[in-house]
């Protein structure tokens, strides 16, 4: 009888490990007696340990740090990661080792998301702080279907942020002076880049491709990557340890011949590189599940063990989730995970399909395979956390291009790094090798901002919520066993779910609705109405895509327009209401069910104006101070927002 798991032990234990992670304790009890009926058998009663052993390890993992502080007015924290530089603060993992509440110190453990403004010197990894203000937990989603960045760090244990003045930092203990010796290393590759290209958009790339420092990116930049299916390319990732891995294959696979030291001293050399520039790229997690992978490889190649590639993804899987369990729930472990096995089970299948006599077709096909092998389970991921793909047009036209074209990059690039050290005493050489970096990304970048600044080479507003996603993956699981087993009923059921889904989205209806919130200290208000959404104010398209993306895509909106706020103070209405925009006082002879926005720089001096607004709703685009608030308290209305320290306000 056919089994999926009888060729990869790790498969089943792996998806064993899963459940356990996914379900609470509650739900192990519910599942041991369920299990047990089902198959009374040793194999069943080492899968509920397994899965015991899972949820014992979530469960740990969770209580390791604090969900809740104290009530402080100062705290004390250790740099626990390498500061990343943003575009006007420095972003820091922060180990709180201590709170003061009242006169007395508390001491706690917890971890919490600091951001310190680029002044002065950076901050090093172990140094200790003293900062007076307090934490405040992370910010809950704006909009209904924006990413939950709460949620996204809680399961990393941190459930607090702060932003801190220069002025109100301590320095308490000091970080070694010294760089380490990969810290100096990527200091010095960076110098060499830097050297070879000019500032601007293709260094700051470069940064980010071979170094994994992308903080200096630009929001278009990222755009058209990912608008063209590379944004993977914009960080240290799978793709690139793996051609690192086949070049090294390349180099040193005479080494195979001598035995029997050479097949040791080929093992030992390549794990020393790749895990050399693990450390270089700053140990990012992509970097670190692609070296463990390609490790695995490599040890089975070299001591001959008999393994099939599934059992190798489901046993790296295996282990890095035992690890650090969390990692299920990032979207990069999921989305590098899903693209592997893809490759895996779709692209020699997909190139057996057609052999052309070319050899240029044959390599543009077999490009091609690889992307759609890797997309086959990535893509409703991809629509499920940011509602938006590549055309499919563009994606399968220029893919095959943009593979070899930044497949040449990062290989020059890599010549390049290697060779800088001994090339820096030879400038005509070290110049023209830089030369040719420069006019890999030139290349790169002319074909794909030529093509994403005149064609719309993104759909946008694509929803696909966790019950659809579920049914894709089950029906694509019927029709693999339906193509292994020639089982017809497989092929039927994943019609039916398929059915089923068209069906539900058919008879959802259209909704009309709108938010109120702030953007870049400014109001912004957004609408839906049938299959069109507007925004009104000066929200960025960053700001747009991060935000209200999923909340239209939701509403099915499939087309917006952004409009612009007039100078000054205004109003405008929606579905009966009046909305009213003040920076400077103003009174107001009818406030029945109108709704005040006071701007930040509205002087509130005497607030006398404002007993005509008693009978509106009040909301503060920037909270006022506890003195200011005790002298507006004679004028206030029943009810009070404050846009900056809570999620949009909704209007049905």
């Amino acid at each position: 009888m056919f089994s999926f798991f009888s060729p990869f032990p790790f498969l089943r234990i792996l998806g064993l490990w899963v459940i356990g992670l996914l379900i609470s304790p509650l739900g192990l009890i519910l599942l041991v007696p369920v299990l047990w009926l089902a198959s009374p058998t040793r194999r069943s009663i080492c899968g509920l340990l397994l899965i015991g052993l899972a949820v014992a390890r979530i469960s740990q993992l969770s209580a390791e740090f604090a969900h809740h502080l104290p009530k402080h007015d100062a705290f004390v924290f250790q740099v626990n990661q390498t500061p990343v530089h943003g575009p006007s603060a420095w972003k820091i993992q922060a180990k709180i080792i201590s709170v003061r509440h009242g006169k007395q110190w508390e001491r706690v453990h917890a971890l919490a998301n600091l951001f310190i403004p680029v002044k002065g010197a950076a901050p090093r990894f172990g140094q200790v702080f003293h900062v007076y203000g307090s934490l405040k937990p992370i910010s809950e989603p704006l909009l209904p279907g924006a990413f939950d960045w709460r949620h996204y760090y809680a399961l990393q244990g941190i459930y607090s942020a702060a932003f801190v003045p220069i002025q109100g930092l301590k320095l308490l203990k000091d970080a070694s002076a010294t760089p380490s010796i990969f810290e100096r290393m990527r200091a010095q590759a960076s110098s060499y880049l830097h050297q070879a290209l000019p500032n601007g958009v293709h260094r700051n790339v470069a940064d980010a491709m071979f170094l994994g420092m992308g903080s200096t990116i630009d929001f278009e930049t990222r755009q058209s990557y990912a608008a063209l299916g590379a944004i993977h390319i914009l960080s240290v990732s799978g793709m690139h340890v793996g051609l690192l891995y086949l070049g090294l294959q390349f180099l040193l696979g005479f080494l195979l011949r001598f035995r029997p030291w050479g097949p040791r001293f080929y093992f030992g050399l390549i794990m020393l590189v790749l895990w050399s520039y693990a450390a270089l790229s700053g140990f990012s997690a992509p970097v670190l599940r692609s070296a463990w992978m390609f490790s695995v490889l490599l040890f089975a190649q070299i001591f001959r063990l008999r393994t099939h590639p599934v059992n190798v993804w489901a046993f790296s899987g295996f282990v890095l989730l035992v690890i650090q369990p969390m990692d299920l729930f990032q979207v990069g472990f999921q989305l590098s995970y899903a693209a592997v096995l893809g490759l895996i089970l779709f692209q020699r299948p997909l190139v057996n399909m057609w052999s052309p006599n070319y050899w240029l077709i044959k390599q543009s096909w077999e490009l091609t395979c690889v992307a759609i092998s890797a997309q086959v389970l990535t893509w409703p991921l991809i629509i499920y956390y940011f509602h938006q793909f590549p055309n499919p047009l563009y994606f399968f036209l220029l893919n095959p291009l943009l593979v070899l074209l930044s497949t040449l990059t990062l290989g020059v690039g890599f010549i390049f790094l290697i060779l800088a050290p001994m090339m820096s005493y030879f400038p005509m050489a070290f110049s023209s090798l830089g030369h040719l970096v420069l006019l890999s990304f030139e290349l790169l970048h002319g074909l794909m901002f030529a093509t994403t600044d005149r064609f719309q080479t993104v759909i946008s507003f694509i929803r696909l919520n966790l019950v659809e996603l579920a049914a894709y993956y089950g029906g694509l699981g019927l029709l693999w066993h339906w193509w292994a087993c020639r089982k017809v009923w497989g092929l039927n059921l994943s019609a039916f779910l398929l059915a089923g889904i068209l069906i539900h989205r058919m008879g959802e209806p259209l909704h009309r609705e709108a938010y109120l919130s702030i953007a870049d200290k400014q109001v912004v208000f957004l609408s839906t109405q049938g299959f069109r959404g507007q925004s009104n104010g000066g929200a960025s398209q960053a700001w747009l895509q991060s935000n209200a993306g999923a909340w239209w895509a939701n509403n099915q909106v499939v087309d917006t327009l952004t409009r612009r706020w007039p100078n000054g103070s205004f109003l405008w209405e929606y579905q009966g209401m009046e909305f009213v925009y003040l920076t400077k006082p103003g009174v107001h002879r009818n406030a029945n069910n109108s709704h005040l926005i006071l701007s930040a720089e509205l002087d509130l001096r005497d607030p006398r104006f404002l007993k005509s607004w008693q009978g509106s709703t009040w909301y503060f685009i920037r909270k006022p101070s506890v003195y200011r608030l005790s002298k507006l308290k004679p004028f206030w209305p029943k009810k009070v927002y404050y846009l900056a320290e809570q999620a949009a306000v909704h209007f049905p």
